[in-house]
């Protein structure tokens, strides 16, 4: 069995700071999403929607939700965009 370290990738934040970043699969952020919404009882949508209306309180965990759903709805629409 091989040991698979995560992989990193280094990003510059907009105020100059450089922070490691994971870089996940398409499963590994969909199964992240699925917990959100098992803990939180609201599918991403759902959660989305009161999120960007601002009836949600901040927690950590919404952020990381919010930005989860957005790598899985870029990646969605840039397939819709590639397909005839």
């Amino acid at each position: 069995m091989v040991d698979q370290k995560p992989k990193y990738k280094t990003v510059r934040l907009p105020n100059g700071q450089e922070i490691k970043a994971s870089l996940l699969s398409k499963e590994d952020v969909e199964k992240r999403i699925a917990k959100f919404e098992a803990k939180y009882g609201m599918t991403s949508h759902e959660f989305i929607g009161k999120w960007k209306r601002g009836e949600l309180e901040c927690v950590d965990d919404y952020f990381r939700w919010e930005a989860y759903f957005r790598v899985v709805f870029k990646q969605a629409h840039a397939e819709l965009e590639v397909e005839d």
